[in-house]
Formats: structure tokens, C-alpha cells, sequence
């Protein structure tokens, strides 16, 4: 049917006008009577024109069009709308899709600088198209090796129609040894477990108690009871420390299951208002999503879900395993203030409390830890005459 129309012929007996005109002369197909004054017929465009140039008192009209004159007639009669539409579409593409702002963090102005220099010698300015992805890991791969003495690390994040670059700076160690004069002193309080000194007078022993800014390792050479020198002190201290940690841990909780039904929902965006499609699986644990469109204009966007039906589950602990539980969690809290070389000694629960909902326990730790600290020393305590050097 490429180029076909079905068209309709009306007026007092229509039939009559299909076999004088269009029988002999025309093809035609799927004739059919509509009513006493009218029929249906589909025949060549073509032939439609040849037929609205013989003079008679039948009307005849177009109702469906076949083929490529559908599309050019859907065209013609739309010019206005499709033109409007693509130009709204590339200017949304354009407005989408253009740089509009550049914020370069670092605290350095010549970072700063350097970093807007390579940007714009690799076409990234302000209003010019902003790259993919791939393009944008290439352009960073591309900085960091030709600046590979001043960049350690970088990063250009798309928000919108701006972005965001992360630069860290590649600093060269050229640290110079301080040997200004000074003492070790505790941290905080504590019975000391270990002293390492490699210079200094160790003024303490192991096993011995120290406040918190006590000194352990003296940077001053006494002689006398005069002080004959300073030395810049050096050294590690641990010790013995304590800690008390206050922990709540509810006796009941809900446990999530994770079913094996997993359906891709897709989900519409307006206003801030999420609205699925599949509504029993708006609450389902999100295994993953991808946004199909995202205006910036306008607040809205479609995206597609990978969702999984969760069902829970309410169950209860017993007061020794909430006790448990509570012990470890309190633990976990010291861990993550340790170094490597620290530890916990031992632990004891303190003040146990508890109702039908929860339990409440202080625990009391003893830690190994590093105590290590500084304090510079009283110059004003050595003559100038009396000076040792290290």
C-alpha cells in the first residue's frame, strides 16, 4: 500500500460515479458502502489527484493515508510544531549539555591557575559543550602526566551544567630533621607499659605512673642540678590508658529477608515527587537504577529500577545475647580510635540496667597505647656558656 489513500466519495449514489469514472479507468481496492450516499475506496495518490480535477457534484476526500505520503502529510500539516519541537529539543540539548560554571577546589591560587590552563587548552571552558565521561577520564589522565611534578590526583565531577574539579597537589618530601630542643611528655595519664629512647634523659621507668604532661624523656643535660644542655628529645611512650564506654542495644529488632523477586520498575520524577509505575515495588530494596532522562530546566526525570521484594521480619534478643552484642559494639567504638600498634588490654561491664525494650552497660577498658608528645623546653634555664651540643 505504499503511497495509497482510502478516500470517500459522497454524494446521490456514489456507486454510480465509482463505475463511470473509476472502473475503467483506475484501480482500485476494499471497496465498501458506508451508507446510501457513500462510499470507500483506496486507490493511488495519484489517481486521487486525477480525480479531484473531474468536474462533478460528488465530494472526495482523503480519510487515511499509506506509505510515505502518510508521513509527508503528517509533516505538512505539522511544519510549525516539528520545527518548534527540534529547536526546543537542541536548545534543551544545548542548555543540558553546556558548561555554565568551573569551581576549582584548592586552597592554592597557582593550583588553581595551572589547573584553569589545562582545562581550556583541553576545550574545557566556561559555555563550551562539556565532554562525556570517557572523555573527561582521558583529558585528567592527560593533565596529571604532562603536570606529574604538581598533580598528584584529579577529578572532574559533573553537576548539572557545572563542574567540579578536585585537584590534590603532589608534594616532594624534602622534610629537613627539626632538632629544635624539647621533652617527651604523656599525652594523658597512664602506667607506663614501654619506653623506646634514642636521645634524651629517660626520666621514668616502665610500670611507673605519669599524669598527663609529665615528662618522660628530658630534653635537658643536668649536671649538678644546673642544666649544662638541651637536646631535641626522641622517643615513643606507651601506656597503660583507660577508657568508659556508656552503650544502649535494644532486645528486639527488625531483620530484613531479601527475596529472590527482582522486577525493573520505572520510575517518573515531578517536583521532587517520585511516582512508579509499579506501585507494590515502590518500597522494595533499590539493587539499582539508571536515569533515562533528567531535565535540568524543569524538575523532572525518568529512570529505570532494579528492585527486589524484601519482606522483615521482627525478632527478639536474649538479655545475654543483647549483652554480648553490646560488649562488641562497644569495642568496635575503642578499635576505631587505635593506631596498629595500639590495643585493648582487657574489659570489665560496669552498671548493667534494663527494660522490656533495652539494655544499658558502661564498659571499662584498659588500653595499650601510644602517649607520645612534646613540649619545648625552658631555654631560659641554659646559659650560653653552658650550650652542649647534640
Amino acid at each position: 500500500m505504499n503511497n495509497n489513500v482510502m478516500v470517500s466519495i459522497t454524494g446521490k449514489n456514489p456507486s454510480f460515479f465509482v463505475k463511470r469514472y473509476i472502473a475503467r479507468k483506475i484501480n482500485y481496492s476494499d471497496y465498501k458502502e458506508v451508507s446510501h450516499n457513500k462510499v470507500n475506496i483506496i486507490i493511488s495518490y495519484d489517481d486521487y489527484l486525477i480525480l479531484k480535477k473531474i468536474k462533478s457534484t460528488y465530494e472526495i476526500d482523503i480519510i487515511k493515508m499509506y506509505g510515505l505520503n502518510k508521513y509527508l502529510f503528517i509533516i505538512k500539516n505539522n511544519y510549525t510544531f516539528i520545527i518548534s519541537f527540534f529547536i526546543s529539543m537542541l536548545f534543551l540539548f544545548l542548555i543540558n549539555n553546556t558548561i555554565f560554571e568551573i569551581d576549582i577546589v584548592h586552597n592554592d591560587t597557582n593550583i588553581r591557575k595551572l589547573i584553569k590552563i589545562n582545562l581550556q587548552e583541553n576545550n574545557i571552558d566556561k559555555l563550551k559543550i562539556i565532554p562525556s565521561f570517557n572523555k573527561r577520564k582521558k583529558i585528567i589522565q592527560k593533565i596529571i602526566k604532562e603536570n606529574k611534578d604538581n598533580i598528584e590526583w584529579l577529578e572532574i565531577e559533573r553537576k548539572g551544567s557545572k563542574l567540579i574539579v578536585k585537584v590534590t597537589e603532589r608534594r616532594i618530601n624534602k622534610k629537613q630533621e627539626d632538632n629544635e630542643p624539647r621533652h617527651i611528655v604523656a599525652k594523658k595519664s597512664g602506667i607506663i607499659t614501654k619506653i623506646e629512647a634514642s636521645n634524651g634523659v629517660i626520666m621514668k621507668k616502665k610500670n611507673d605512673y605519669v599524669s598527663q604532661g609529665e615528662i618522660i624523656i628530658s630534653g635537658d643535660i643536668i649536671k649538678d642540678e644546673t642544666v649544662k644542655g638541651q637536646v631535641h628529645a626522641k622517643g615513643i611512650v606507651y601506656a597503660e590508658t583507660w577508657y568508659k564506654v556508656k552503650v544502649e542495644y535494644p532486645l528486639s529488632y527488625k531483620e530484613v529477608i531479601y527475596l529472590a523477586d527482582v522486577k525493573n520498575n520505572v520510575v517518573i520524577n515531578f517536583l521532587g515527587k517520585d511516582i512508579p509505575i509499579k506501585k507494590n515495588y515502590a518500597s522494595s530494596y533499590l539493587e539499582k537504577k539508571h536515569i533515562l532522562i533528567k531535565s535540568k530546566i524543569i524538575p523532572f526525570s525518568i529512570r529505570v529500577e532494579k528492585q527486589r521484594k524484601t519482606k522483615s521480619i521482627n525478632k527478639k534478643y536474649s538479655k545475654k545475647k543483647a549483652l554480648s552484642l553490646a560488649i562488641k559494639l562497644a569495642e568496635e567504638k575503642i578499635k576505631s580510635k587505635l593506631d596498629t600498634d595500639e590495643y585493648i588490654i582487657s574489659k570489665k561491664t560496669l552498671n548493667l540496667s534494663s527494660d522490656d525494650s533495652r539494655i544499658e552497660v558502661d564498659v571499662f577498658f584498659k588500653v595499650n597505647e601510644n602517649i607520645t608528645d612534646y613540649k619545648e623546653v625552658d631555654k631560659s634555664l641554659l646559659k650560653n656558656d653552658n650550650k652542649i651540643e647534640e
